[in-house]
């Protein structure tokens, strides 16, 4: 008997389903299997920063809860776009992810010249880490808070200094943020990290900084350094007695956080898993406590898709504020 023209069609329909149901079928299957070797998380900083902190505490917990062993790897340079590059130019299989904090991830929406493509290189996988940030000054500036500050640098407009671990560093930005909300001008100082610029502050050299949460404050509590306020929405559970910015009356709400990505491409089913065992072992009281005694940030689980919603308010917040103060990034 013929064949039906309804009865072609289906076939010559399944015919053209077949290679995709093919492909997530094995999708599917290797998610399952997944890991079944070693996995990389690349980490764009030196050992011993809080984003080679929070991905040595993540593969720590990973190994023995999915079987296989995760290795951090320190690949530094150029604001983290080195570390991009490995990890953007990687196999999407789930096997090669890295670590992002903010000023890494952000990069590749800044710099015009890099060799993967910024906005569309990862696929966000979860948030390990958020915080707000931490806003100082040196103990010899003539302030005590940040009324004060404001005061200081109306009066003396283009002349009160501030230190940043870097140009275009989210740090440095969230300084700039403060400062246009302030309705100040504010030069900044840049310096190679943390620990300069703190040395900075200390001397008298620089007038101000906002920085990392904890980095600050050994030097606050030798009184070299002031604290003034918190540029998160509400204070933050790591320094319960520093106000925010909100509460000295400027308008800024900035936060950082390290999160880790996959390359664009990777199985769901890989991306799912990873995000549900790192939530399973961050959520631990115990893990909670530590990452805000020793990082200063806090976790909330969340899903993939709740990441990426994040990350769009994120940049396009950082966005405005590069457009604001006219910084160009090669």
């Amino acid at each position: 008997m013929a064949a039906t023209k309804s009865t072609r069609s289906s076939g010559k329909l399944l015919r053209g389903m077949l290679p995709a149901l093919l492909s997530a079928f094995a999708a599917n299957a290797a998610a399952q299997e997944y890991p079944a070797r070693l996995v990389r998380i690349v980490v764009p900083f030196a050992a011993g920063g809080s984003t080679d902190i929070i991905a040595r505490l993540v593969a720590q917990k990973l190994t023995p809860l999915m079987g296989q062993n995760f290795l951090v790897e320190n690949r530094l340079g150029a604001t983290g776009t080195i570390a991009g590059a490995i990890v953007a130019k990687s196999a999407p299989d789930g096997y090669t992810l890295i670590m992002h904090s903010s000023s890494s991830y952000m990069a590749g929406f800044f710099y015009s010249k890099l060799p993967y493509d910024g906005p569309r290189a990862f696929t966000p996988v979860i948030r390990c880490v958020i915080s707000g940030l931490y806003l100082v000054s040196a103990a010899s500036l003539p302030i005590r808070n940040v009324k004060e500050l404001v005061a200081l640098a109306t009066r003396r407009p283009g002349e009160v200094t501030f230190g940043t671990v870097g140009m275009g560093s989210i740090a440095h930005l969230a300084a700039e943020m403060f400062s246009a909300a302030a309705g100040v001008k504010t030069v900044p100082v840049a310096y190679k990290g943390a620990a300069p610029t703190l040395i900075a502050l200390a001397s008298g050299e620089v007038g101000f900084s906002v920085l990392n949460l904890l980095d600050p404050q050994p030097f606050v509590k030798q009184g070299k350094v002031r604290s003034l306020a918190v540029t998160s929405a509400k204070r933050s559970a790591a320094l319960p007695d520093v106000p925010t910015l909100m509460e000295s009356g400027i308008k800024v709400e900035a936060y950082l956080f390290t999160g880790l990505f996959a390359p664009a491409g990777t199985p769901a089913a890989v991306v799912n898993r990873l995000n549900a065992e790192i939530s399973r072992a961050l959520s631990e009281p115990q893990t909670m406590a530590w990452v805000v005694n020793n990082v200063g940030g806090e976790f909330a689980p969340h899903t993939p898709a709740q990441f990426a919603e994040f990350l769009t308010g994120d940049v396009a917040g950082w966005q405005k504020v590069v457009a604001h103060t006219g910084l160009k990034f090669d």
